[in-house]
């Protein structure tokens, strides 16, 4: 696989695949986001694959080319912003979770002792070998444990937990906190972004100084209200961050949404690409509201960057004069613009 720099993904050429979106959430379960997906060639049958978040849990898709996607099953119920972390032939499952149902407790000791609920947001693992059965869940973080996990709430929050290892920092472990709403209209977004580390895949976790690594900044025109959905990228000199932040518009005098990138150079200290957003949001379509979450990988046999992402809009049910929002999963490409040497 691909290991590229900061500068090849400052200087990626992106546009989206279709203006129409490649997943669709169904009727009963209108919003699908924060997909995380595994290329063919990192994946133990060679297909693609797709883990994302409605309102019932994290939903598993496959697919033989990218594009055209198969609904194969429910992972976990009630489990949010799933993240895919390979190591020695095993593929582990992290995702948030906040609420009782069972989850560490298998269902007959949730059953006999209803005491033990777990109704805090925390962080999960589970892993598989081939991607149809699922471990049972463990926990490698708790809400409680992160003091600013509250801010501005009255029960603390978690969200798009992602784990990365390297021989000289050990585990990684960077996930969002807190969230907070648009005040126009009622959309949630994650309010600041944190790590925590830990010599084991399986935790402990700790943070250093009590503190996230940054959250909104007041001048910064993109991510003046909230940091948004956060997909971390390891490259060769440091790390690339894609952005989903949320920024107040004066023109329209609205919030929006913006991707943008970041960067760093040790993973902890965060500046914000000299590029333009990658996706600003459209007037109108599927994703005109806001785009919320992606992830992001090379694809070396096309030689090019795949970016699925999720966004939403709002939508009239039939003639009547009642709304809901509709949340969808798109398709993002990365071209490099350098031509490439085909013939020695």
């Amino acid at each position: 696989m691909k290991k590229s720099d900061v500068n090849t993904y400052s200087n990626l050429s992106w546009y989206p695949f279709s203006e129409d979106p490649l997943l669709e959430p169904k009727w009963y379960k209108p919003r699908l986001c924060d997909p995380a997906f595994l290329l063919p060639e990192n994946s133990p049958d060679n297909n693609w694959h797709i883990f994302a978040h409605n309102w019932i849990g994290i939903q598993h898709f496959v697919s033989d080319n990218g594009l055209d996607w198969t609904e194969k099953k429910m992972i976990e119920l009630r489990g949010h912003s799933p993240f895919i972390f390979h190591s020695k032939g095993v593929w582990y499952l992290i995702y948030e979770k906040h609420d009782s149902s069972p989850s560490s407790l298998s269902l007959k000791e949730f059953r006999e002792n209803r005491s033990v609920k777990v109704t805090s947001s925390r962080i999960e693992i589970c892993s598989t070998t081939d991607m149809e059965f699922f471990s049972k869940p463990t926990v490698l973080l708790e809400s409680s444990d992160i003091p600013f996990a509250k801010t501005e709430l009255k029960i603390p929050r978690l969200s798009r937990p992602q784990v990365f290892y390297d021989e000289e920092n050990g585990y990684r472990l960077y996930f969002g906190a807190s969230h907070v709403e648009m005040c126009d209209t009622k959309q949630k977004a994650t309010l600041y972004f944190a790590m925590a580390h830990s010599d084991d895949l399986l935790g402990p976790y700790k943070i250093e100084n009590d503190a996230p690594l940054f959250g909104p900044d007041a001048d910064n025109e993109y991510a003046n209200l909230a940091v948004g959905g956060i997909r971390v990228i390891p490259v060769k000199d440091g790390y690339v961050g894609f952005e989903c932040a949320f920024g107040w518009d004066p023109e329209n005098n609205r919030s929006i949404s913006n991707l943008i990138q970041i960067e760093s150079k040790d993973g902890i200290n965060w500046t914000q690409s000299k590029r333009k957003p990658l996706i600003s949001l459209p007037e109108d379509g599927w994703a005109s509201r806001y785009i919320t979450s992606c992830d992001v990988q090379y694809m070396e046999d096309d030689y090019c960057y795949y970016c699925y992402f999720s966004g939403n809009a709002k939508k009239r049910i039939w003639k009547f004069p009642i709304y809901y929002i509709k949340e969808s999963l798109g398709l993002l490409l990365g071209k490099d613009p350098t031509p490439r040497k085909v013939f020695e």
